[in-house]
C-alpha cells in the first residue's frame, strides 16, 4: 500500500511541475542576451518566478488571447534582424509594464513583426 502511495504522490508531483508556465522565450531565429550577463546592478525583490501566461476568454483584445510576462528579474534584449532589405534603422522595443507584467505581444513581438517587413531591425527589451 505504501508503494503505491508513494507512486501516486510522485506522479501527481510530476504533474504539476509540467503545468507550470516557463519563463518567456523568443520564437526561433531570433538572437536573445541578458542585458547584464552577470549580476543585476541593484536588483529589486520579485514576488516569484519569471512566468509566461496567456488569457484566457476572459481577456481578449481583438478577439485574441494576450501573452504577458511577470516578475523579470533577468533583464533581456532580443534582436529581430530585417526581413529582405535592412534599411538601416533600427527601433528599440519596451512593452508596456516595467518588468512587473508585460505585455510581450501586443507592445512587443507584434510591433516587431510589424517594422522587420519594412527592413527595419527590432530590438525587444524584456
Amino acid at each position: 500500500m505504501k508503494p503505491l502511495i508513494f507512486a501516486l504522490s510522485l506522479v501527481l508531483a510530476l504533474g504539476a511541475l509540467s503545468t507550470q508556465t516557463p519563463d518567456w522565450q523568443p520564437s526561433p531565429g531570433h538572437t536573445q542576451v541578458p542585458i547584464w550577463p552577470e549580476r543585476v546592478p541593484d536588483p529589486q525583490p520579485v514576488a516569484g518566478p519569471e512566468v509566461a501566461k496567456t488569457t484566457g476568454k476572459e481577456f481578449l483584445v481583438a478577439g485574441r488571447p494576450a501573452v504577458g510576462v511577470r516578475n523579470v528579474s533577468r533583464p533581456t534584449m532580443t534582436v529581430y534582424s530585417p526581413n529582405g532589405k535592412n534599411t538601416g534603422a533600427a527601433v528599440v522595443v519596451f512593452p508596456g509594464g516595467g518588468y512587473q507584467d508585460l505585455a510581450i505581444d501586443l507592445e512587443g513581438t507584434e510591433v516587431c513583426d510589424w517594422l522587420t517587413p519594412k527592413g527595419i531591425t527590432c530590438v525587444l527589451m524584456t
